[in-house]
């Protein structure tokens, strides 16, 4: 952990103990219940700006597929007239779809990060297709069999492309390589897996249970679809390809056998009776907690992408699992060391949510890049989660659980440059 992340996560526990520590009189701060009231102006008052995450990805999609998914957008929702349709349930229901499908549209055509972008519009893509779908079986020009030969016809599209997938990269350049592998694969078989049929749905009316058959449909085949296409803008950028399939497969084999260990899930009483103190119901308990299942998915899906030859979705998810893992044991020192018990006030809440935001900044200052950048959103999207509950007013535990929610922030992004140096190497051993 280098020298600034140890400050950061000095300073946030420091103050958590020593909030912890005070105001005796009240409630023992070490145990599992109090009874304080926190400043809810305090918390209104917490800033919310936040680093924004450059691609991870060296090659991003054109701005021409952008456009392309807005325009299918378009096109979906263009062809379906609502106001013929004269059950009021139906046509309001895919008027709200409608909404959600054209929110989409107004985002910022200018953005340089044309992976958000574009993921930003694969769901809405699907929501224009409920849409379309749902006003065509009114129209009587669509039925569940020509959703089913359209399922089909497009998941064998998804399974074909897969199946060929080559990981080309630049020869000198294997991080860069896996970074846009990663992103494109996760893609692929994000798609393939939407597209197959399953078994839950929600709506009983004929009209719009065929509305969620297409949309499940569109929405896999969008993935699908924007990954083959970011596929082949990739490969059309390199002068000298190099194929890396079976060195990522080399890497993967070593990272997995370093998570595998993880793949079962700790208990409660694991957690929380190694320590001194009781630690249950605090924001020690939660930071714990959250970390461990951090850890233990990341490593599951490691492992399970590496049973299906997944090589780069095991690199990713182990390096997931690794953070976590180095996360977990600083956060098991921290609380060891009396840190993150029940604050007196939200000062504490609002130290941890600096360090977090400090801890951040030092990791997209990282190298590789592209690496930080893949881990940084994680951290990123942590600390917002407990911005947003704050914006919404649904905070029912300052002291614990969004305490917790930025402390997880903190130990994650203080563990991960340590772990992105060691997936560099390996990569470009």
């Amino acid at each position: 952990m280098s020298r600034l992340s140890r400050r950061a996560l000095l300073a946030a526990t420091g103050t958590a103990l020593t909030g912890a520590l005070a105001g005796c009189s009240r409630f023992n701060p070490l145990s599992s219940t109090s009874s304080v009231d926190y400043d809810e102006s305090a918390l209104a008052d917490l800033p919310t700006d936040l680093p924004r995450i450059p691609p991870s990805t060296p090659v991003r999609p054109p701005t021409e597929q952008v456009a392309s998914a807005r325009d299918r957008i378009r096109s979906l929702l263009n062809a379906a007239d609502l106001s013929r349709i004269p059950n009021e349930v139906v046509r309001r229901t895919l008027a709200r779809e409608r909404e959600y499908a054209r929110d989409a549209l107004t985002q910022d055509d200018t953005s340089e990060n044309r992976v958000k972008a574009l993921s930003g519009l694969t769901h809405a893509r699907s929501e224009a297709m409920f849409v379309n779908a749902g006003f065509a079986v009114f129209e009587d020009s669509l039925t569940p069999a020509d959703i089913e030969t359209r399922r089909q016809r497009h998941r064998q599209d998804a399974e074909a492309f897969l199946a060929d997938y080559s990981y080309d990269g630049p020869v000198d350049d294997p991080v860069g390589a896996f970074a846009e592998h990663a992103k494109i694969a996760d893609w692929g078989q994000t798609g393939a897996r939407i597209i197959t049929a399953d078994d839950h749905h929600e709506y009983e009316n004929t009209a719009l249970h065929a509305a969620e058959l297409a949309q499940d449909v569109e929405w896999g085949r969008a993935y699908a679809a924007d990954a083959r296409r970011l596929h082949e803008h990739y490969k059309s950028t390199l002068d000298d390809a190099h194929d890396y399939e079976a060195h990522f497969a080399s890497v993967a084999d070593t990272l997995v056998d370093d998570v595998a260990a993880y793949t079962d899930e700790l208990d409660r009483e694991t957690l929380t009776g190694r320590f001194d103190r009781d630690i249950k119901n605090t924001a020690a308990e939660s930071l714990l907690r959250d970390l461990a299942r951090l850890r233990w998915n990341a490593a599951q899906t490691a492992v399970q992408r590496h049973d299906t030859d997944q090589p780069v979705l095991v690199i990713a998810q182990a390096m997931r699992a690794l953070t976590a893992d180095d996360a977990f044991a600083d956060a098991t020192d921290a609380v060891s060391n009396g840190a993150y018990g029940i604050p007196e006030s939200v000062e504490p809440v609002v130290a941890e949510r600096t360090a977090a935001v400090d801890a951040l900044r030092e990791l997209l200052d990282s190298s590789p890049a592209v690496l930080a950048r893949r881990l940084a959103q994680y951290v990123r999207s942590s600390i917002r989660n407990g911005d947003q509950h704050i914006d919404r007013g649904s905070v029912l535990s300052p002291g614990r659980y969004l305490y917790a929610e930025y402390a997880t922030a903190t130990h994650y992004a203080a563990a991960a440059p340590a772990v992105i140096q060691r997936v560099s190497d390996a990569l470009e051993a």
